[in-house]
């Protein structure tokens, strides 16, 4: 592996490493302020009005932690798509890394964050734009979370089919 290659694996790890680490942060700080102990988790969901309020609890956990892994792989990715500028070997040489087997399953899951994020986000402006209530609320929910495995899943077909064929 090139120096150039390993300081973008490098790169691509410190993201998700973040991304990750925000996400825990988030879900600790809520535990914290709402005083439920983590242990009951399983027994709030088994209640109608609260599994409601958990289901969108995560959904807002995915949404804002796939939004920050969204914007640090954008940045690298305007680095790397930059490097054309600088060196047009340089940049063929990191973007090898994109055709292994590793980085087309990160690209599977870098494309369900991206649909994920874009379906929820206009369930929330819809939110934002009519008061359509709970229950109107969770089938958006719903409906983004099978959007985007309806869509993720041929796409990846196609990613990995190069690498299976």
């Amino acid at each position: 592996m090139t120096p150039a290659q390993t300081a973008f694996l490098t790169a691509l790890a410190a993201i998700l490493l973040l991304a990750g680490a925000f996400g825990a942060f988030v879900v600790v700080q809520a535990r914290r302020a709402s005083h439920v102990p983590a242990s009951s988790i399983l027994g709030r969901l088994g209640r109608p009005s609260v599994a409601r309020l958990e289901l969108h609890r995560w959904a807002f956990y995915a949404h804002r932690t796939g939004g920050l892994a969204i914007l640090g792989f954008l940045a690298l990715h305007l680095v790397d798509v930059g490097l054309v500028a600088v060196s047009p070997a340089l940049y063929d040489e990191v973007h090898t890394l994109y055709g292994t087997p590793a980085l087309r399953v990160f690209e599977i899951g870098l494309l369900a964050t991206i649909l994920f994020h874009a379906f929820d986000g206009l369930r929330l402006l819809v939110l934002d734009l009519v008061d359509v209530g709970w229950r109107t609320s969770e089938r958006l929910l719903w409906l983004a979370v099978v959007l985007t495995v309806a869509l993720t899943i041929p796409a990846a077909v196609v990613i990995l089919g190069p690498v299976l064929a």
